[in-house]
């Protein structure tokens, strides 16, 4: 969690987390963003970008947008454009090999020279979006010098805009420790956390930024989106005006808004401070609200879990001691009949007051829509 304090990403910014995947940094970034400004979660794996995906659905996360590509299409795409971007590198993995002595087999000499070689083209395509004054954090999880300080040293040496920032010293931290005597005086300014010196395992932290004045400014590209088809908009419509009650947090979305858009069937709230993408992959183009099929809207986990009980026109709240709350856990349905709720329409079920997914009330029955990857086998 280290690496994300030292990024400091603040509300309202534009971030990209270069390497995403399954997702812990990105979502810590989130909850520091509080749904203002924009993140762009990449990882070039598309095997790992479904765990990203599924822990940002499931984060109730608004603002995050997940793309699927390798740095030099980014930094082609985008140019400097972003206020903070983690590059929380693929690594040799030494600060895991008390955790997890599989690793160790992996581990070989080349190996940490193949890894150096992937860090400095991740670093170098990094630097290229990262705004005048911007912040670049760079972190590993191994102990070695080549991966760590060389990394910097070799990208200090061929990027003269960017300096070393201080990392003010928390208890845990060390400075990091030269490799020559030709690295740079202001290499003690990267972080060193020890295993024997702090509770974690290996870990490696330094944070560039950008002096460079010749400001560019954001990117003015043009966004071009599908936007969303008459028929689509009253599906949603319908779903909107008999499920959701206009508040702050669904005014955003209402059916009228032009930040919606439909990719494939899936309707997105898009942020409107999001660059353009055009000639990328992506993932997930925002907020997830549901599905469209035929005449009907399904909405999804994500809309859920990025809503509060007062925002949905009928709640079933369980206690955690409820066995009903194990059937709908389960994807069973559940015989439910309270007065004053219809016994028909969507219903956001909500655990002591958190949001956990959606329901369909169908003549006293609760239909479960917990999603399938999340359902429990008990």
């Amino acid at each position: 969690m280290a690496p994300i304090g030292v990024l400091d990403p603040q509300p309202g910014e534009l971030i990209l987390d270069l390497c995403a995947a399954p997702g812990g940094k990105t979502t810590q970034i989130l909850s520091l963003m509080k749904n203002q400004g924009v993140l762009i979660a990449n990882d070039s794996n598309p095997r790992r970008v479904q765990s990203l995906v599924r822990n940002v659905d499931r984060w109730g996360a608004t603002n995050a947008i997940i793309t699927c590509e390798v740095p030099e299409k980014l930094s082609t795409r985008f140019g400097p454009i972003f206020d903070r971007i983690l590059v929380d590198a693929p690594c040799s993995g030494e600060g895991t090999f008390r955790r997890d002595p599989a690793e160790i087999k992996k581990w070989s000499t080349n190996f940490t020279r193949r890894c150096a070689s992937t860090q400095d083209e991740l670093l170098w395509f990094a630097a290229k979006m990262v705004r005048p004054g911007g912040i670049l954090v760079y972190s590993t999880c191994t102990f070695n010098q080549l991966e760590n300080e060389g990394s910097v040293t070799r990208f200090l040496q061929k990027n003269p805009d960017f300096v070393l920032d201080p990392i003010p010293h928390q208890p845990g931290f060390s400075s990091g420790i030269p490799n020559s005597k030709s690295d740079p005086d202001t290499i003690n300014r990267t972080i060193r956390i020890w295993p024997h010196l702090a509770p974690g395992e290996g870990h490696f932290i330094a944070r560039l930024r950008n002096i460079e004045e010749n400001n560019t400014g954001k990117s003015t590209s043009s966004k071009k989106t599908p936007g969303i088809a008459y028929d689509q908009k009253r599906v949603y419509e319908d779903f909107f005006l008999n499920s959701l009650k206009r508040t702050r947090r669904t005014e955003v979305i209402s059916p009228g808004v032009s930040a919606l858009a439909v990719f494939g069937n899936r309707l997105y709230w898009i942020p409107r401070e999001a660059p353009s993408f055009e000639g990328l992959r992506v993932f997930h183009w925002g907020w997830w609200l549901g599905t469209i099929q035929s005449n009907r809207f399904i909405p999804s986990s994500a809309l859920a879990f990025g809503l509060a009980r007062e925002d949905s026109q009928i709640v079933i709240e369980f206690q955690l001691d409820d066995p009903a709350l194990i059937s709908y856990l389960r994807g069973s349905p559940i015989p439910y009949q309270r007065e004053g709720v219809p016994d028909k329409g969507w219903v956001l079920v909500t655990v002591e007051g958190f949001p956990l997914g959606w329901g369909k009330n169908v003549q006293g029955r609760l239909k479960s829509y917990f999603p399938n990857w999340l359902r429990q086998s008990y």
